[in-house]
């Protein structure tokens, strides 16, 4: 594999322009800390740029929800036409 110049790698990073897969893989190769603080300074620079200039101000948030969509319900509540045979009434 070749070797690729760290500030090269660094400075196409931060400008958001794509890499290549040997790019990734050096990237990949780098001490923790140093990713850590590239992706970092790269989320705060693409945060400025949103919204309007004013993307350091907003938070978003995503609510998840993972609804059971079987056949089968283990809550034995009487609310449910889901609920087992064995505790059915039926």
């Amino acid at each position: 594999m070749v070797s690729l110049n760290r500030d090269t790698l660094s400075n196409k990073v931060l400008e958001g322009e794509r890499i290549s897969s040997d790019e990734a893989i050096e990237l990949y190769s780098l001490p923790l800390e140093e990713l850590g603080a590239l992706a970092d300074v790269r989320r705060n620079l693409a945060k400025e740029k949103s919204y309007g200039g004013r993307g350091r101000e907003i938070v978003t948030y995503i609510a998840d929800r993972n609804i059971n969509y079987t056949n089968v319900c283990n809550v034995y509540c009487n609310s449910t036409s889901l609920r087992p045979r064995a505790v059915c009434r039926f």
